[in-house]
């Protein structure tokens, strides 16, 4: 019988799959590492165990079952030719029988405000959670984790001065090449980048100038530049960078804002490229708030204990500046859809289709429905969020909808799977690291050694010369006192 070899990791080589929901279940950090002739050696991180596929062009290769966080295989990939060949790993797990939304863990922080997902799969660094922590003086800034919320606890502040306070970082954004930090303490004002690729290297300030005590920045004429930001977002990379901040101190305060950063120098000392929103009604009056863009504007929550319709907890705002959405008269019969929105965390899903945002000891998540006119939410969930601080003060989405709700003062970060029938994701790998596999005449040797003896494991535990019907582990020892560790399906 032929035998198919997937060459595992030690530590996942003898998992089994999931039997029920863990989480809404995809890979992230795929890389292909090319061994020799047609084998590669594939690696990719899970949030939860899964059966895996790898697919090249038409052709799919069965992974099998495969454990949550790091796995590493080695795969001939038979009848394969071709060069710079894209390819993808399918993750299936069991999905909700329900419509229940199903919680998948707690991380414990010291005090934590922000968090943000990078949901680029064209990122080395999909699927990787970043989370600002204020542990202490000396270590305040973000920490990085995988997909499987698995990391080393090291905080990094770039030399940034970050405060003690929680507002100190109080949020991260993904970009495209770059994470950005927004800093709404008065002591600390500004907005700071950071490279994701090494985040020991110093963080870079984006707004100089005159600051004063309120935290407002002023050029040396009085023209004001930036205050306290709460909330931001970048849209491109490089000299197509722009930069959108939702800022308390500029003008009357609680201002949408837009920098083309890309070809400025840092730091930024003029005033704003645009002003999108400048509140003429004072509708935002908080400043505790969330900026999410979408294809015709943008959506701003806020802390309201109790909105009205002077003051809601939701506004959506045309590219324009005109609100035609207001979440204190969208409810049924023109009464309020959010109620209470303790402390403003809000987030849309990266396909665009869900909103999320904080209600006190709730969140309850939203269908964005599309229209040609303006902006309307259907409820769809509301569950609560079990954490012991009830103020929401930030939300992520993951690219396979899962929802992660970030607290302070110890609460910490909670996350949770909605619901979803068909468990399954493909992540598609970054281009630059597409698979090149020539044509065939014969497999070469790959390893100089000699190979001294083979034994084969089956799952019981019971060990051969010969491969075992079924699932083995294949224990491979050299001549020079080496051994690997690999796995067959016979």
């Amino acid at each position: 019988m032929k035998l198919k070899t997937l060459l595992l990791s030690l530590a996942a080589c003898l998992t089994v799959g999931a039997t029920a929901q863990e989480a809404n279940v995809y890979a992230s950090g795929l890389k292909a590492n090319k061994i020799d002739g047609n084998q590669y050696e594939i690696a990719f991180v899970l949030n939860a165990p899964a059966s895996v596929t790898l697919n090249v062009g038409d052709k799919t290769f069965d992974l099998g079952d495969c454990a949550k966080g790091a796995n590493t295989m080695t795969v001939a990939l038979e009848g394969v030719v071709g060069e710079n060949l894209p390819w993808s790993i399918t993750a299936t797990a069991d999905g909700a029988t329900d419509d229940t939304v199903t919680k998948i863990g707690n991380v414990a922080f010291t005090s934590t405000r922000g968090i943000a997902v990078d949901n680029n799969m064209e990122s080395p660094y999909f699927g990787n959670i970043y989370v600002c922590e204020t542990k202490s003086d000396s270590e305040t800034g973000v920490m990085v984790y995988n997909a499987a919320f698995e990391g080393d606890g090291t905080v990094y502040g770039g030399n940034a001065g970050f405060t003690s306070s929680a507002a100190s970082p109080q949020r991260v954004f993904v970009g495209e090449d770059a994470l950005y930090f927004c800093d709404w303490s008065d002591a600390h004002a500004n907005v700071y980048k950071a490279d994701p690729a090494d985040l020991t290297k110093d963080f870079t300030p984006i707004f100089g100038g005159n600051k004063a005590s309120s935290g407002l920045r002023t050029t040396d004429d009085g023209t004001q530049i930036a205050g306290s930001v709460v909330s931001l977002w970048v849209k491109g990379a490089g000299e197509d960078a722009v930069l959108y901040t939702f800022d308390e101190d500029y003008g009357n305060g609680n201002v949408l804002l837009q920098y083309n950063i890309g070809l400025a120098e840092t730091p930024w000392v003029a005033a704003p490229t645009a002003e999108i929103f400048n509140d003429p009604d004072n509708l935002m009056a908080n400043g505790s708030s969330c900026i999410v863009p979408d294809a015709t504007g943008w959506w701003i929550s806020q802390y309201r204990y109790s909105e009205t319709a002077a003051n809601p907890a939701l506004i959506h705002v045309t590219n324009e500046g005109v609100v035609d959405f207001n979440s204190a008269t969208a409810g049924e019969n023109g009464g309020q859809l959010v109620g209470n929105s303790q402390n403003g965390g809000m987030a849309i899903n990266p396909a665009g289709t869900l909103l999320a945002i904080g209600a006190y000891t709730e969140v309850k998540v939203y269908e964005i429905v599309p229209t040609r006119g303006p902006a309307v939410l259907t409820p769809l969930y509301t569950f609560e969020h079990g954490l012991s601080n009830q103020r929401v003060w930030d939300i992520a989405f993951d690219s396979a909808d899962n929802l992660y709700i970030a607290n302070d003062n110890g609460a910490g970060v909670a996350y949770f799977a909605l619901p979803k029938k068909d468990n399954s994701f493909t992540t598609e790998a970054p281009t630059n690291q597409a698979l090149t596999i020539d044509a065939l005449t014969g497999v070469k040797s790959i390893d100089a050694r000699q190979v001294a003896d083979i034994e084969y494991v089956n799952l019981q535990g019971q060990r051969s010369t010969t491969p075992w019907q079924g699932v083995n582990v294949v224990i491979t020892r050299y001549s020079d006192g080496t051994t690997n560790t690999s796995k067959i399906v016979k």
